[in-house]
């Protein structure tokens, strides 16, 4: 069963075609990832999984409900199944590292203070920050800013977790404590589907790697097969110009 299902779908910014036909089935407990250059729609895949960009024609589904944006109902059921964490944080700064987590599941789904305090503590700890509950954003490194993040997208118990170059605002000593996280999420099973340029990683955690070249699915398959024998001359130039 497949808990994300994308037919046709196309985008585009004014006469600039983004997603040219998106076709892409992720099963529960799948992690993607999707690779490939600067303008090749990976980010705008995401943001349209969402529901933050509006697409132009095809049809997606998450967890078996329909995206339809101008349904509000639709929207919010469809905001409460997908968490997304970006390339910056974007945590409020007026608020604690708690605040920021419980913020949401308060808001949205109503969950009572106490319940909701004991769960941001819980995923605190799961992302190892169980001592930053009182601490302000700007108390905390890149990394330590980004696992909150996580935290927080967490809160809402999302079927499919999204992670936009989660890493690429990171200096490099820090990419490694947010990509354990990931990694533990994957190992408990959790659906992840990732842009990212950290191949080593995709081919570590991935169960099937996504290349999107001039806003399409390229090519698609195991990290050991795609890494090891690209199929085009796209991918292996793209694969080439990494190791350069």
């Amino acid at each position: 069963m497949s808990i994300v299902e994308i037919v046709g779908l196309r985008k585009s910014f004014g006469t600039n075609d983004v997603l040219k036909g998106i076709d892409l089935q992720v099963k529960k407990g799948e992690v993607i990832a999707i690779i490939g250059k600067s303008g090749s729609g990976k980010s705008t895949l995401l943001r349209c999984i969402n529901g933050l960009e509006a697409f132009h024609s095809g049809n997606l589904n998450v967890d078996g409900k329909p995206l339809i944006h101008d349904s509000v109902t639709a929207m919010r059921e469809l905001r409460q199944h997908v968490g997304m964490v970006f390339q910056s944080f974007n945590l409020f700064p007026h608020l604690s590292v708690g605040k920021n987590i419980m913020l949401a599941p308060g808001l949205v789904k109503h969950k009572n203070a106490a319940a909701n305090e004991a769960q941001a503590r819980k995923l605190l700890d799961r992302v190892g920050l169980s001592e930053k509950f009182n601490a302000y954003s700007e108390q905390l490194s890149g990394g330590q800013q980004q696992r909150v993040a996580i935290a927080r997208a967490l809160a809402m118990e999302p079927a499919v977790l999204l992670c936009d170059e989660i890493t690429s605002a990171l200096d490099p000593e820090l990419v490694g404590e947010v990509l354990r996280v990931v990694e533990s999420l994957a190992d408990e099973g959790m659906t992840l589907i990732m842009v990212t340029h950290e191949m080593n990683f995709a081919r570590k955690v991935a169960d099937r790697v996504i290349f999107m070249h001039q806003g399409l699915v390229h090519e698609i398959g195991e990290p050991a097969e795609l890494f090891a024998n690209p199929k085009t001359p796209e991918l292996q130039q793209f694969l080439g110009a990494l190791h350069s």
